[in-house]
């Protein structure tokens, strides 16, 4: 993901705002800037979807980070958002994108994310072997699932 992506990123952010928090341009650009992955999934030469994730010790300020390293350490890879593209959901990307990150969480052990609770994401996590490992109430009341799968 470069300085060029950010205006597609935050397109493709915009449609699954019911599931991730929105983002602003500077916003993304830091966190593009301090991620472990910041990587847009092209199709054809069109952005069909994006992913951040985040190393511990990283300047990541997210809550269900912040709970991750009370718990883990440095023993996992976050996952703070996988977004794709309305019209290519549920044609394998995230899929392709969750086994290219779970293969680099190896070394820390342990992949782990935040989904709200409630909502589909819980069952596509539960199919690629993610178990809830706590629960957290958000600012504006909704509550989160956390989410860890173990590598060996």
């Amino acid at each position: 993901m470069t300085a060029a992506d950010i205006a597609a990123v935050l397109a493709l952010n915009a449609t699954a705002e019911d599931l991730v928090e929105p983002l602003s341009a500077d916003r993304l650009d830091w966190l593009r800037l301090i991620a472990a992955h910041a990587v847009v999934v092209d199709l054809d030469g069109t952005p069909a979807g994006f992913v951040l994730t985040y190393t511990p010790g990283s300047a990541y300020d997210g809550l269900a980070f912040e709970s991750f390293a009370r718990v883990y350490a440095d023993r996992f890879l976050f996952i703070e958002r996988i977004v794709v593209a309305p019209e290519h959901r549920r044609s394998g990307i995230a899929s392709k994108v969750y086994r290219a990150i779970e293969r680099a969480a190896k070394p820390f052990d342990r992949a782990v994310t935040a989904v709200p609770a409630g909502t589909p994401a819980l069952t596509f996590h539960a199919n690629r072997g993610y178990a809830e490992v706590g629960k957290q109430v958000l600012p504006d009341g909704t509550t989160a699932m956390l989410l860890s799968k173990e590598l060996p």
